[in-house]
């Protein structure tokens, strides 16, 4: 469950910001990166969940996200080392 809702909202995040930012010409943000803005705007978006959910919550959640990260690289590392040893 938690692996397909972590894969659900980043598709939906990178779906929607990719949209968006080939929608957005350049130079909409005078002086900045457009995709810096929207990553920006992203955070801002999410700010009052992360705010309810707490600093201790928060740390766990980023720990657990970068660890299950972690381990999907490792594990796509060495199905790409079996396939160029097969």
């Amino acid at each position: 469950m938690l692996v397909e809702e972590l894969l659900r909202t980043a598709f939906a995040v990178s779906d929607g910001l990719a949209s968006l930012l080939e929608d957005l010409s350049e130079g909409t943000f005078p002086g900045e990166e457009n995709a810096a803005v929207l990553v920006e705007m992203v955070a801002g978006s999410c700010r009052p969940a992360i705010e309810a959910a707490g600093e201790s919550n928060c740390w766990a959640a980023a720990a657990l996200i970068g660890a299950i990260r972690d381990r999907f690289i490792e594990d796509l590392r060495a199905a790409a080392e079996l396939a160029r040893d097969a």
